[in-house]
Protein backbone atom coordinates (compact mmCIF):
# COMPACT_ATOMS: atom_id res chain seq x y z
CA UNK A 1 0.00 0.00 0.00
CA UNK A 2 2.93 2.35 0.66
CA UNK A 3 4.43 1.61 -2.77
CA UNK A 4 1.08 2.41 -4.54
CA UNK A 5 0.26 5.55 -2.52
CA UNK A 6 3.34 6.87 -3.24
CA UNK A 7 3.40 6.15 -6.64
CA UNK A 8 -0.10 8.05 -6.52
CA UNK A 9 1.46 10.57 -5.13
CA UNK A 10 4.21 11.31 -7.42
CA UNK A 11 3.02 10.33 -10.59
CA UNK A 12 5.51 10.10 -13.59
CA UNK A 13 4.53 9.96 -17.15
CA UNK A 14 4.85 6.42 -18.45
CA UNK A 15 6.74 8.04 -21.70
CA UNK A 16 8.85 9.44 -18.75
CA UNK A 17 10.11 6.96 -17.67
CA UNK A 18 11.39 5.29 -20.89
CA UNK A 19 13.29 8.13 -22.00
CA UNK A 20 14.85 9.19 -18.31
CA UNK A 21 14.59 5.48 -17.12
CA UNK A 22 13.40 7.03 -14.39
CA UNK A 23 11.00 4.91 -11.45
CA UNK A 24 8.45 6.05 -9.32
CA UNK A 25 10.39 6.76 -6.19
CA UNK A 26 9.93 3.91 -3.36
CA UNK A 27 8.44 3.34 -0.15
CA UNK A 28 8.14 -0.41 -0.17
CA UNK A 29 8.04 -2.50 2.83
CA UNK A 30 11.53 -4.50 4.48
CA UNK A 31 10.60 -8.44 4.42
CA UNK A 32 12.72 -10.29 6.83
CA UNK A 33 13.42 -13.88 7.26
CA UNK A 34 14.62 -15.64 10.47
CA UNK A 35 15.53 -19.21 9.10
CA UNK A 36 16.08 -19.70 5.72
CA UNK A 37 16.09 -23.71 5.15
CA UNK A 38 14.28 -25.21 2.25
CA UNK A 39 11.11 -23.32 2.62
CA UNK A 40 12.25 -19.70 3.80
CA UNK A 41 14.63 -20.54 0.41
CA UNK A 42 11.14 -21.04 -1.41
CA UNK A 43 9.48 -18.04 -0.28
CA UNK A 44 12.60 -15.49 -0.88
CA UNK A 45 12.69 -16.65 -4.65
CA UNK A 46 9.10 -17.09 -5.47
CA UNK A 47 9.15 -13.31 -3.75
CA UNK A 48 12.04 -12.25 -5.78
CA UNK A 49 10.28 -13.69 -8.89
CA UNK A 50 6.57 -12.69 -8.70
CA UNK A 51 6.80 -9.61 -6.41
CA UNK A 52 8.17 -6.17 -7.40
CA UNK A 53 10.18 -6.43 -3.63
CA UNK A 54 14.19 -5.46 -4.91
CA UNK A 55 16.61 -7.89 -3.56
CA UNK A 56 18.57 -5.19 -0.84
CA UNK A 57 14.60 -5.04 0.33
CA UNK A 58 15.03 -8.49 1.65
CA UNK A 59 16.78 -9.10 4.81
CA UNK A 60 17.88 -12.83 6.55
CA UNK A 61 19.14 -13.87 9.23
CA UNK A 62 20.03 -17.78 9.46
CA UNK A 63 23.03 -19.77 10.99
CA UNK A 64 24.57 -20.30 7.83
CA UNK A 65 24.49 -17.38 6.08
CA UNK A 66 27.15 -18.24 3.61
CA UNK A 67 25.02 -21.20 2.43
CA UNK A 68 23.26 -18.29 0.77
CA UNK A 69 25.70 -17.07 -1.55
CA UNK A 70 23.38 -17.21 -4.42
CA UNK A 71 21.17 -14.66 -2.68
CA UNK A 72 23.93 -12.42 -1.41
CA UNK A 73 24.92 -11.82 -4.79
CA UNK A 74 21.95 -10.66 -6.11
CA UNK A 75 22.16 -7.60 -3.04
CA UNK A 76 19.60 -9.91 -0.55
CA UNK A 77 20.97 -9.17 2.93
CA UNK A 78 22.22 -12.20 4.56
CA UNK A 79 23.40 -12.49 8.09
CA UNK A 80 23.29 -14.37 11.67
CA UNK A 81 21.80 -11.12 13.40
CA UNK A 82 17.53 -11.83 14.74
CA UNK A 83 17.47 -8.55 16.38
CA UNK A 84 18.74 -6.51 13.19
CA UNK A 85 15.67 -8.40 11.27
CA UNK A 86 13.31 -6.84 13.87
CA UNK A 87 14.77 -3.38 13.93
CA UNK A 88 14.04 -3.06 10.26
CA UNK A 89 11.71 -5.21 8.92
CA UNK A 90 7.78 -4.49 8.24
CA UNK A 91 6.65 -8.00 7.96
CA UNK A 92 9.01 -11.27 9.38
CA UNK A 93 8.75 -14.63 8.01
CA UNK A 94 9.66 -17.06 11.05
CA UNK A 95 10.76 -20.16 8.93
CA UNK A 96 13.07 -22.07 11.60
CA UNK A 97 13.11 -25.09 13.46
CA UNK A 98 10.10 -25.37 16.24
CA UNK A 99 13.01 -26.25 18.42
CA UNK A 100 14.28 -22.91 17.61
CA UNK A 101 11.47 -20.71 18.54
CA UNK A 102 12.47 -20.47 22.30
CA UNK A 103 15.94 -19.36 21.43
CA UNK A 104 14.54 -16.96 19.21
CA UNK A 105 12.34 -15.25 21.28
CA UNK A 106 14.87 -14.89 23.90
CA UNK A 107 16.60 -13.21 21.24
CA UNK A 108 14.37 -10.91 19.99
CA UNK A 109 11.77 -9.85 22.66
CA UNK A 110 11.83 -6.16 23.45
CA UNK A 111 13.50 -5.37 20.04
CA UNK A 112 10.27 -6.08 18.16
CA UNK A 113 8.30 -2.64 16.17
CA UNK A 114 4.63 -2.38 17.44
CA UNK A 115 3.25 -2.53 13.55
CA UNK A 116 5.51 -5.35 12.03
CA UNK A 117 3.59 -8.07 11.42
CA UNK A 118 5.20 -11.81 11.94
CA UNK A 119 3.81 -15.01 9.49
CA UNK A 120 4.82 -18.21 11.15
CA UNK A 121 5.86 -21.18 9.03
CA UNK A 122 6.78 -22.98 12.43
CA UNK A 123 4.74 -26.27 12.43
CA UNK A 124 3.86 -27.95 15.86
CA UNK A 125 3.73 -24.07 17.97
CA UNK A 126 0.15 -23.15 18.09
CA UNK A 127 -0.41 -19.40 17.48
CA UNK A 128 -1.65 -18.20 21.07
CA UNK A 129 2.47 -19.64 22.05
CA UNK A 130 4.03 -17.50 19.74
CA UNK A 131 1.92 -14.14 20.67
CA UNK A 132 3.01 -15.50 24.25
CA UNK A 133 6.80 -15.83 23.45
CA UNK A 134 7.21 -12.72 21.36
CA UNK A 135 5.21 -10.60 23.41
CA UNK A 136 3.75 -9.08 20.57
CA UNK A 137 -0.17 -9.17 19.06
CA UNK A 138 0.61 -8.99 15.31
CA UNK A 139 1.37 -12.93 14.61
CA UNK A 140 -0.03 -15.06 12.20
CA UNK A 141 0.16 -18.21 10.92
CA UNK A 142 -0.31 -19.91 7.23
CA UNK A 143 -3.37 -22.27 7.21
CA UNK A 144 -3.97 -24.36 4.27
CA UNK A 145 -6.51 -27.27 3.61
CA UNK A 146 -5.38 -30.55 2.27
CA UNK A 147 -8.01 -32.58 -0.17
CA UNK A 148 -7.73 -36.32 0.45
CA UNK A 149 -10.88 -36.64 -2.13
CA UNK A 150 -8.58 -35.13 -5.15
CA UNK A 151 -4.61 -35.91 -3.93
CA UNK A 152 -5.12 -38.80 -6.75
CA UNK A 153 -5.39 -36.35 -9.31
CA UNK A 154 -1.64 -35.99 -11.65
CA UNK A 155 -0.90 -32.41 -11.08
CA UNK A 156 1.80 -31.29 -14.42
CA UNK A 157 3.51 -28.48 -12.50
CA UNK A 158 6.80 -28.55 -13.79
CA UNK A 159 10.32 -28.94 -12.27
CA UNK A 160 10.28 -25.88 -9.54
CA UNK A 161 7.44 -24.24 -7.81
CA UNK A 162 8.14 -20.94 -9.37
CA UNK A 163 7.41 -23.24 -12.82
CA UNK A 164 4.16 -24.08 -11.35
CA UNK A 165 3.05 -20.95 -10.33
CA UNK A 166 3.42 -19.93 -13.75
CA UNK A 167 0.48 -22.19 -14.51
CA UNK A 168 -2.94 -19.45 -14.88
CA UNK A 169 -4.96 -22.87 -13.70
CA UNK A 170 -2.43 -24.21 -10.86
CA UNK A 171 -2.21 -20.24 -9.50
CA UNK A 172 -6.17 -20.13 -8.93
CA UNK A 173 -5.83 -23.73 -7.60
CA UNK A 174 -4.27 -23.06 -4.67
CA UNK A 175 -5.70 -19.16 -4.62
CA UNK A 176 -7.93 -18.91 -1.11
CA UNK A 177 -11.36 -20.75 -0.53
CA UNK A 178 -13.42 -17.76 -0.80
CA UNK A 179 -16.91 -18.63 -0.93
CA UNK A 180 -16.31 -22.24 -0.08
CA UNK A 181 -15.87 -23.19 -3.75
CA UNK A 182 -13.21 -24.89 -4.42
CA UNK A 183 -13.62 -28.54 -5.70
CA UNK A 184 -10.60 -29.55 -8.05
CA UNK A 185 -7.60 -28.26 -5.75
CA UNK A 186 -5.41 -30.75 -3.45
CA UNK A 187 -4.22 -27.49 -0.99
CA UNK A 188 -5.06 -24.35 -0.82
CA UNK A 189 -4.97 -21.40 1.38
CA UNK A 190 -7.05 -20.34 3.66
CA UNK A 191 -9.18 -16.30 3.60
CA UNK A 192 -7.44 -16.14 6.41
CA UNK A 193 -4.18 -15.23 4.26
CA UNK A 194 -5.93 -12.16 3.45
CA UNK A 195 -7.68 -11.01 6.02
CA UNK A 196 -4.44 -10.60 8.01
CA UNK A 197 -2.64 -8.89 5.24
CA UNK A 198 -5.55 -6.03 4.60
CA UNK A 199 -5.90 -5.59 8.44
CA UNK A 200 -2.16 -5.27 9.20
CA UNK A 201 -2.29 -2.48 5.92
CA UNK A 202 -4.71 -0.90 7.94
CA UNK A 203 -2.48 -1.00 11.02
CA UNK A 204 0.12 0.61 9.25
CA UNK A 205 -1.95 3.45 7.81
CA UNK A 206 -1.72 6.14 10.50
CA UNK A 207 1.65 7.01 9.74
CA UNK A 208 0.85 7.67 6.52
CA UNK A 209 -1.56 10.82 7.12
CA UNK A 210 -3.99 9.70 5.35
CA UNK A 211 -8.37 10.07 5.67
CA UNK A 212 -10.49 7.33 6.45
CA UNK A 213 -11.77 7.74 3.25
CA UNK A 214 -8.72 8.13 1.52
CA UNK A 215 -7.67 4.58 3.52
CA UNK A 216 -10.94 2.62 1.80
CA UNK A 217 -10.34 4.22 -1.90
CA UNK A 218 -6.84 2.85 -1.24
CA UNK A 219 -7.51 -0.69 -0.30
CA UNK A 220 -10.00 -0.85 -3.02
CA UNK A 221 -7.37 -0.55 -5.51
CA UNK A 222 -4.96 -2.87 -3.42
CA UNK A 223 -7.46 -5.74 -2.81
CA UNK A 224 -9.03 -5.49 -6.25
CA UNK A 225 -9.25 -6.21 -9.16
CA UNK A 226 -10.90 -4.10 -12.44
CA UNK A 227 -13.72 -5.94 -14.16
CA UNK A 228 -15.56 -3.96 -16.89
CA UNK A 229 -18.87 -2.81 -16.17
CA UNK A 230 -18.56 -3.33 -12.36
CA UNK A 231 -18.77 -0.65 -9.65
CA UNK A 232 -18.84 -2.79 -6.62
CA UNK A 233 -16.16 -1.51 -4.27
CA UNK A 234 -15.14 -2.69 -0.60
CA UNK A 235 -17.23 -0.63 2.33
CA UNK A 236 -16.08 -0.60 5.63
CA UNK A 237 -19.13 -2.35 6.55
CA UNK A 238 -17.61 -5.23 4.55
CA UNK A 239 -14.42 -4.92 7.10
CA UNK A 240 -15.45 -3.38 10.52
CA UNK A 241 -17.75 -4.78 13.40
CA UNK A 242 -20.13 -1.65 14.51
CA UNK A 243 -17.40 -0.67 17.24
CA UNK A 244 -14.85 0.36 14.88
CA UNK A 245 -17.78 1.52 12.63
CA UNK A 246 -17.99 4.17 15.06
CA UNK A 247 -13.80 5.09 15.45
CA UNK A 248 -14.22 5.11 11.61
CA UNK A 249 -17.52 7.60 11.66
CA UNK A 250 -15.18 9.78 13.96
CA UNK A 251 -12.58 10.18 11.35
CA UNK A 252 -10.40 8.22 13.30
CA UNK A 253 -8.67 3.98 12.38
CA UNK A 254 -9.41 1.47 15.00
CA UNK A 255 -6.23 -0.45 15.71
CA UNK A 256 -6.44 -4.21 15.13
CA UNK A 257 -4.78 -7.25 16.85
CA UNK A 258 -3.78 -9.49 14.29
CA UNK A 259 -3.35 -12.58 16.06
CA UNK A 260 -7.44 -11.88 17.09
CA UNK A 261 -8.13 -11.59 13.76
CA UNK A 262 -5.86 -15.04 13.04
CA UNK A 263 -7.47 -17.20 15.49
CA UNK A 264 -11.32 -15.49 15.16
CA UNK A 265 -13.88 -14.86 13.13
CA UNK A 266 -13.87 -10.74 11.62
CA UNK A 267 -16.42 -9.08 9.55
CA UNK A 268 -14.21 -10.08 6.63
CA UNK A 269 -14.75 -14.07 7.48
CA UNK A 270 -18.39 -13.48 6.98
CA UNK A 271 -18.04 -11.40 3.50
CA UNK A 272 -15.73 -14.33 2.56
CA UNK A 273 -18.69 -16.75 3.04
CA UNK A 274 -21.50 -14.84 1.80
CA UNK A 275 -23.05 -16.19 -1.13
CA UNK A 276 -24.16 -12.43 -2.07
CA UNK A 277 -20.74 -11.05 -2.61
CA UNK A 278 -19.66 -12.81 -5.83
CA UNK A 279 -18.24 -10.21 -7.70
CA UNK A 280 -16.67 -8.79 -4.95
CA UNK A 281 -15.00 -12.44 -4.28
CA UNK A 282 -14.07 -13.21 -8.24
CA UNK A 283 -12.36 -9.42 -7.87
CA UNK A 284 -10.09 -10.01 -5.36
CA UNK A 285 -9.79 -13.61 -6.35
CA UNK A 286 -8.62 -12.23 -9.84
CA UNK A 287 -6.20 -9.31 -8.17
CA UNK A 288 -4.23 -12.56 -6.21
CA UNK A 289 -3.87 -14.70 -8.58
CA UNK A 290 -2.65 -11.32 -11.02
CA UNK A 291 0.35 -11.23 -8.88
CA UNK A 292 1.78 -14.75 -10.55
CA UNK A 293 0.57 -13.28 -14.17
CA UNK A 294 1.77 -9.96 -13.91
CA UNK A 295 5.75 -11.28 -13.17
CA UNK A 296 5.75 -14.82 -14.94
CA UNK A 297 6.86 -13.44 -18.20
CA UNK A 298 10.11 -11.36 -16.36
Amino acid sequence: MRQVLSEIRHPINQKTIQFLHQSPPRDALKIGFIGCGRLGKQIVLSMLKFTDVKPNELYISTRRPESLGSFQKVGVNCFHDNKEVVRRCDVIFLCCLPSQIPVVADDITGHIRPNSLFMSFVTGVPLHRLRQMFQHNNISKTEFTWSMKNANHRWCIGETVNLALEKDWIANTVSPNIGNVKMSGIVWSSTKIIETVLYTAINMCPSLHLTTNEVLQLLNIVFLSKLDSCTSKLTWKHILNDDSLAVVNQGNLPVFDISHVAMHDTPMTLFFKSENEQQLHQMILNKFTSIFTKFKQS
